[in-house]
């Protein structure tokens, strides 16, 4: 089978298989894709993405070059089909493409045959995926006057939409990214000062009650005045002729000391 030539319609859009194309490749970032596994939305393996064809003026991918499995494509050579690059996505954590069709209605799909592309064909494979007005314009034939940029004008062209969470970020998004990660790290910092702050504010707080408690303990033990007493005197306070307090022991039987 022999490799497709840029195609280039009477509007003037120029598509291509990347594998034709030396001066481009994959972006930096993103996945080499080709060779993945394609699986269909009721579980089945349909295939692997033999190409990718390329929007060569935008630089963009617009469609995935689908090889069919032998079952599915029922013939004895290889049959390959076209999926809109913006309808399938990537499966997280897998080299799989998930393709928005059963399996027998990928089966259904136009045979892609790598000598050329025509506008006719693009238009028969937007009428599986049902994309924006292209089926209904199809339908009437009027959609062969569709300009090309508004021809892939629609979310089931937009190669954006493929790769889902697992889209590299750009140079500005990962400069934001870079900065909330940094304001969350200096606020995580700043929390961290201030909860440490407090917790040595109230250990000095607690100190400082401590010595206040254990020194005034200590002032009421120095004004105390303590007599040993034996076991059988008997202690009275009693108030003197001048004024002060003074302390009697009595002894049972005895007499009294101060």
């Amino acid at each position: 089978m022999a490799k497709d030539p840029i195609y280039k319609s009477d509007d003037g859009t120029r598509i291509a298989p990347l594998s034709a194309l030396n001066d481009f490749e994959v972006a930096e970032g993103y996945p080499d894709i080709r060779g993945w596994r394609v699986a269909s939305t009721d579980g089945q393996e349909v295939g692997k993405v033999h190409d990718l064809l390329i929007d060569v003026d935008q630089m963009r991918t617009r469609y995935l070059d689908v090889r069919l499995t032998k079952e599915l494509a029922a013939s004895p050579g290889d049959r390959d089909v076209l999926v809109p690059i913006g309808t399938a996505q990537v499966v997280d954590g897998k080299d799989v493409v998930r393709v928005p069709l059963t399996a027998e209605r990928i089966g259904l799909l136009p045979v892609y045959e790598h000598h050329g592309l025509s506008r006719t064909h693009e238009l028969e494979v937007r009428r599986h995926f049902s994309l924006g007005e292209a089926a209904a314009a199809a339908a009437a034939g009027t959609a062969a006057t569709t300009a090309a940029r508004d021809f892939y004008d629609d979310e089931g062209y937009d190669d954006r939409r493929f790769f889902g969470k697992r889209r590299p970020r750009g140079a500005d998004e990962e400069a934001a990214a870079r900065r909330v990660d940094a304001e969350r790290a200096e606020a995580a910092r700043v929390d961290a000062a201030r909860d440490a702050e407090v917790r040595r504010d109230a250990e000095v707080r607690r100190d400082a009650t401590e010595r206040a408690v254990e020194r005034e303990t200590r002032e009421a033990r120095d004004d105390e005045i303590r007599v040993p007493v034996e076991r059988d005197d008997a202690v009275v306070l009693k108030r003197g002729d001048d004024g002060r307090d003074e302390i009697i022991i009595r002894r049972p039987g005895g007499e009294r000391r101060a």
